[in-house]
């Protein structure tokens, strides 16, 4: 079925690619650089931190209603949303265009860019101010060339990707159209990027609590610190498979008063993911047992809370949807590099909806201050993210 999806979809494309107002969309594409590199600029110096990301959805509202999007608003989730419109007006069998406006900078974080030959710099500039800018540009060329759409194309600036946002936005989006989607393609990671699996994580915050005491005189009452250390020493033994890859850290703790002090109270946030749902609900057994066991050990009480559950779901790389993608990537010389990853397409995957995220840009230190995209790589990741939506949407059949 590969190889006749794979030639089905290469002719498509190329007929795309032979139609005069295609033609038309990649000169203009080609043309958009500079307005790409000052709308990314733009986005990126709005501060969007975790779970604050208000200022930001509302500018990219604001700039999907400059591009005559229809139906702008920004939702309970503070999603930026719009639609491209079929040409029929229906609704139903669309597309849903997603890009993160999020970063895990912290508010107060100078994400002045700078611009350094062929190079952006700043925090959160190519995660994911790029691509958003991207987004948009291709979504205002469809709305400029008046394109007829057989189905309409839900577009979205979405909050909660990152973190502990725990793909707050997109879970509202699918709550919301649901009904209205067929193919969910969310814009993020490195040019050439096909990501149709989607890892799920669990994400837990667990405390533990004693009555505590001076270290000296009340020597012998148990600690939350030492209580939570011998969890963490046991979980850092469990076995994992390789494959399905399944994975956990400890990725943050904390607790206690002073260094003289038998600490009253400690916490740690785990991180656990897995390819496979049912590996990653045994790595949470195992975890929650060793927390009973060691608890009990060391007499003290704890809580558990879930803070992060991003369901896991794939499609196969065979399917139809990483075809279309594949198949625009070769016919624009993208090398495709197939995988899994927690993205947004998560959530579209978990309800049996195809989904891919498509990476649309090179760069690098992706959730680092030296975060950067570079500059080149927008006109090929937005001539895919055109074909891409348009074989999705079934343009042209």
């Amino acid at each position: 079925m590969t190889n006749n999806l794979t030639a089905h979809y290469d002719a498509k494309v190329e007929a795309l690619l032979q139609r005069p107002e295609i033609q038309q969309a990649m000169t203009m594409i080609e043309g958009s650089l500079e307005r790409v590199v000052a709308d990314t600029i733009k986005i990126t110096e709005v501060e969007a931190p975790p779970f604050e990301e208000d200022e930001r959805a509302k500018l990219v509202a604001d700039m999907m209603a400059d591009i005559g999007l229809a139906d702008v608003h920004v939702d309970a989730a503070k999603n930026a949303v719009g639609i491209l419109p079929a040409a029929s007006g229906q609704t139903g069998g669309g597309v849903l265009l997603a890009a993160h406006i999020d970063t895990v900078f912290p508010a107060g974080t100078d994400v002045t860019v700078k611009r350094e030959g062929g190079i952006l710099r700043a925090p959160g500039c190519g995660d994911n101010s790029s691509s958003v800018a991207a987004l948009l540009m291709v979504a205002g060329i469809i709305r400029q060339l008046e394109l007829p759409l057989p189905n309409e194309v839900i577009i979205s600036g979405d909050a909660g990707e990152e973190g502990l946002g725990d793909l707050s936005g997109m879970k509202e989006l699918m709550k919301t159209y649901r009904e209205r989607v067929r193919y969910a393609l969310p814009v993020d990671g490195s040019l050439g990027a096909v990501t149709h699996a989607g890892v799920g994580s669990r994400r837990l915050r667990v405390t533990t609590r004693t009555p505590g005491g001076h270290s000296y005189g009340a020597f012998g009452v148990p600690s939350a610190i030492h209580g939570l250390a011998k969890m963490i020493a046991r979980i850092a033994d469990i076995e994992v498979p390789k494959a399905p890859k399944t994975t956990y850290t400890t990725g943050v703790i904390g607790g206690g008063t002073s260094v003289n002090t038998i600490a009253a109270e400690a916490f740690m946030l785990l991180d656990m993911r897995s390819e496979s749902a049912s590996e990653l609900a045994k790595l949470e057994e195992k975890v929650r047992a060793i927390m009973s066991e060691e608890a009990e050990r060391s007499s003290v009480k704890y809580e558990v809370e879930v803070v992060g559950d991003r369901p896991a779901g794939s499609i196969p790389l065979e399917s139809e949807l990483p075809q279309m993608v594949m198949a625009a990537n070769r016919a624009l010389g993208i090398e495709s590099h197939p995988g899994a990853s927690s993205t947004d397409a998560n959530v579209p995957l978990a309800m049996g909806i195809p989904a891919v995220t498509i990476g649309i840009k090179s760069g690098g230190d992706a959730h680092r201050w030296t975060d950067y995209v570079d500059i080149d790589s927008f006109v090929p990741g937005m001539k895919t993210v055109l074909l891409s939506t348009l074989l999705a949407v079934g343009y042209g059949e």
